[in-house]
């Protein structure tokens, strides 16, 4: 066996320039730390650093424009290509799928999603991600979802060089009352988190609330995240504005969000993995999601599902849990347990154990 505590792996920069927040850079801020408690010596760095997480470790730089971006990424790859060959790594797991690697060291890339390929977005990433892959000696999938997904668009890699390992939840359970949002004046809400648009499917989200709305004449609508509303969503909203709220919170106003809500619906057709669904189990907030792709496997039987196509569908299980105290206490109950299934400890663990097996093959 590979003595592990050995074991060097380089994190390259890419997610740390292009996202600011968002699930990936996330992935990495948690893993990162426990596998150094794990014994593996791990480096990552990064000019002009742009993303929340690493904020402390690595100092953080406003965003400039797009010849500014541009500049350091040629800056940043040039270091890491510099790092690369100065210091002998055993495993290099870049961060995104922009960058390639002529060293003797083992390539394992994550893939959080097929979002670019299911839904034709930027053919250049797509191009990119390709060529990676194929490269890579292991993939990681986040989970069995985005592992099929994978292989039925790229069927000529094997599925024995993908492991699925699932995230872990950055939230734990939060036993303590919910702090009242300013906000919503003491009004039951629906919760609606993270961007709206496209594959999102906040349109029929909303459209289904309306008959919701029309019937708790005092229920209102939360979205957070995602920026302000566009014109076509304004649209939608017309002759609901004053009860249809969307405000950018911190991540405890966003605690309060979670832990103060009637429940959380996440309509989306499409997810990788789903971190909002664990964010919301550990806030004590019922579930109700679309039964498609990872959605399913990440929440089990802690969700009330729904056909995301289908806003009656949407409307009548929304309606169900809101007039279900029973319900909702189930709900949260469900969560609870469910999320025991998901730590970042144990994301280690197993990204560890692919590490291994790519040394030894």
């Amino acid at each position: 066996m590979v003595n592990l505590s050995l074991c060097s792996v380089y994190f390259d920069f890419q997610i740390l320039i292009a996202q600011r927040y968002g699930g990936i850079s996330r992935y990495f801020f948690e893993i990162i730390p426990e596998l150094r408690n794990l014994g593996v010596h791990c480096d990552i760095s990064c000019f002009h650093n742009h993303n929340y997480y690493f904020a402390d470790s690595l100092g953080i730089h406003n965003l400039g424009n797009k010849f500014v971006r541009l500049a350091e990424f040629l800056v940043n790859m040039f270091k890491a290509h510099n790092d690369t060959r100065r210091k002998k790594y055993d495993i290099i797991h870049p961060t995104y799928y922009y960058m390639s690697y002529g060293t003797n060291a083992k390539i394992i890339h994550t893939v959080h999603d097929m979002i670019p390929e299911m839904y034709h977005i930027n053919s250049r990433l797509i191009a990119a991600k390709k060529k990676t892959l194929h490269e890579a000696d292991r993939i990681i999938s986040v989970s069995e979802s985005t592992k099929r997904d994978l292989l039925n668009i790229y069927s000529d890699i094997e599925p024995e060089k993908i492991t699925v390992v699932h995230h872990g939840a950055s939230m734990k359970h939060i036993d303590k009352p919910a702090q009242k949002l300013s906000i919503m004046n003491g009004k039951d809400y629906v919760l609606f988190v993270g961007n709206r648009a496209g594959y999102k499917n906040f349109m029929k989200f909303f459209e289904a609330m309306k008959p919701v709305m029309n019937a708790h004449r005092d229920l209102c609508v939360l979205c957070t995240g995602g920026g302000g509303f566009t014109q076509s969503e304004r649209e939608l909203i017309r002759g609901y504005e004053d009860r249809i709220i969307q405000a950018g919170l911190s991540d405890d106003e966003l605690v309060n969000a979670y832990s103060g809500a009637l429940c959380f619906v996440f309509p989306s057709l499409y997810e990788g993995f789903g971190l909002p669904l664990l964010e919301a189990f550990a806030c004590d907030c019922p579930v109700i999601c679309s039964k498609s792709s990872s959605l399913p496997e990440v929440a089990g039987d802690a969700a009330e599902y729904f056909d995301g196509n289908d806003s009656d569908d949407i409307a009548g299980h929304i309606t169900h849990v809101i007039e279900s105290d029973s319900l909702r206490d189930d709900l949260r109950r469900r969560g609870r347990e469910r999320l025991n299934f998901f730590d970042w400890k144990k994301t280690a663990r197993e990204t560890l154990k692919c590490y291994e097996e790519v040394m030894i093959s």
